[in-house]
This record gives structure tokens, C-alpha cells and sequence, in this order.
């Protein structure tokens, strides 16, 4: 996709976790870096949709909203992972990926 360096994102994505959720870590490694990577490519996938006019702005609000669902209830899932801990994940994670759909895409993710 449009120059999004996904390893370098999956990193900094996972450093972002790791820092966040201290010694929950260990429990949530295993998904991590699966579940950021997906997120990641459905995002790009999803604003280049809306890039090419494919999808127009409601649709892409709506399917970024349930890719930001399903993370944080993926998240919810592990056990030990709190509301508040998988809150703060998420919001790291959208602001990295974000960031990076800008540079790419010039298109801002709405959250």
C-alpha cells in the first residue's frame, strides 16, 4: 500500500502497548502485534477506498468505527487486560496508524 512502512508502524505500535500495559504484557504479546498489524492494513485498505471514491465518507467513518470496536474488544478479551488499559492501547495504536494514513493518504482517520 501507499508508502506506510508497516514493520516500522507494527513496532512502534507494539513498543506503545508494552509501555501501556506494564506487566499485563505478557498476556496481551501474543496478540499484539497480530492484531495492530491488521488494524493497521485494514485502515490503509479502508482510506484508500475512501482516497479512490470507492466508498464515500460515511461508509468509511462507519467501517473505521468498527475496526476501532474490534480492537478494543479484542483487546477486552485477554484476561487481565482492563477497560481503562485496552482504552489507552487503542488510542496509541489509532494515533500511530492515523498518523501514518495521513502521511500516505491525506486522509485523516475519523477519531
Amino acid at each position: 500500500m501507499a508508502n506506510i512502512d508497516f514493520p516500522a508502524l507494527i513496532a512502534d505500535s507494539v513498543q506503545a502497548a508494552k509501555l501501556e500495559a506494564g506487566r499485563t504484557w505478557n498476556k496481551l504479546k501474543p496478540f499484539a502485534e497480530h492484531e495492530f498489524t491488521q488494524f493497521a492494513e485494514n485502515a490503509a485498505f479502508l482510506a484508500k477506498l475512501r482516497a479512490d471514491g470507492t466508498i464515500d465518507e460515511d461508509e468509511f467513518k462507519a467501517r473505521m468505527n468498527l475496526q476501532r470496536l474490534a480492537l478494543n474488544n479484542t483487546l477486552l478479551a485477554i484476561k487481565g487486560i482492563g477497560a481503562v488499559t485496552a482504552q489507552n492501547i487503542v488510542n496509541a495504536v489509532l494515533g500511530l496508524v492515523g498518523n501514518a494514513v495521513v502521511k500516505a493518504f491525506n486522509i485523516a482517520l475519523p477519531f
